[in-house]
């Protein structure tokens, strides 16, 4: 799959800003008018908070503020909030997001009516074995049939880099049921995390992080069913198709309405030490997989 890039969407912010330390995994919703809407992970270095961001036709993306901050003492995502997934539902939109309690990240759910200003509803499940340390980067789907939930879990292993792409489904959003992994590490790979999963053509393609313990890209998988994938490779790695990064993650791959398909990610920066990722976007101009 070739790729073009189309450059920097968010670099990080002035000292001061909400996102100074970095700006990374970026989550999109095309609006009937065409207008994109963005919420991503912003990081001052102190705290994780998650900010939305527009860009209407014709124009430039330009920040809209903050879209959730921190819970309060007691909360579960007291410490932090990041990695952000936004669907639209009857009245407004549904976010999944990871939060942070201090010492383990789950994934929460709130809700809005406008997609400006959110109202938290806590963690979704409890922990398992596969997420005993972290779950964290969901990816909400809602098919024909029944809710599907994505997301990262990390169970420790490997110094806590090990990490699989769990699932849960439910028949509304109220309640999930686990599945547990659907797509765990291969031989050589660390960690498979961060999934974006479309459905096209009744059938399921899933971009994910591909991590070997020295570098991290984007690779494809793709499913009949949702609960077994079949990987059909790398999408683009931090050295392919002009990238000079270190690592290329947090995937957010969008069909439009004109049938394009664009993805945003996170991108690290040769010479980097202080993981000061910035959000980047591309294009795919050839055809869908089949």
């Amino acid at each position: 799959m070739e790729w073009t890039q189309e450059g920097e969407v968010f670099s990080p912010g002035s000292l001061g800003d909400l996102d100074s330390a970095r700006a990374s995994r970026p989550w999109v919703l095309e609006e009937r008018d065409g207008t994109l809407r963005m919420w991503y992970s912003g990081h001052d270095g102190t705290t994780g908070r998650i900010i939305e961001a527009v860009q209407p036709v014709g124009s430039k993306w330009e920040h809209v503020g903050v879209a959730v901050e921190p819970g309060l003492v007691g909360d579960t995502d007291e410490f932090g909030v990041e990695s952000p997934c936004v669907v639209r539902v009857p009245g407004g939109y549904l976010m999944a997001y990871g939060g942070s309690d201090g010492e383990h990240t789950r994934v929460h759910m709130a809700i809005s009516a406008d997609g400006h200003r959110w109202t938290g509803h806590g963690t979704v499940m409890q922990r398992g074995e596969e997420d005993a340390l972290a779950a964290t980067h969901p990816c909400l789907l809602v098919t024909g049939e029944r809710w599907w939930l994505f997301y990262s879990g990390y169970d420790g292993a490997n110094e806590g880099r090990h990490g699989a792409v769990l699932a849960a489904v439910s028949d509304s959003g109220a309640s999930w049921d686990r599945l547990g992994p659907v797509l765990d590490t291969n031989a050589g790979e660390l960690a498979a995390s961060h999934p974006c999963v479309l459905e096209v053509c009744r059938k399921l393609y899933m971009f994910y992080a591909s991590d070997d313990g020295e570098h991290v890209g984007i690779a494809l998988a793709s499913s009949s069913e949702g609960a077994g994938w079949e990987r059909r490779g790398g999408v683009f790695g931090p050295d392919d198709n002009g990238h000079h990064d270190l690592a290329v993650h947090t995937p957010c791959a969008v069909r439009l309405k004109n049938g394009a398909l664009h993805m945003w990610y996170a991108a690290r920066p040769v010479g980097d030490t202080e993981l000061s990722y910035r959000i980047c976007a591309a294009t795919f101009p050839g055809n869908w997989p089949a």
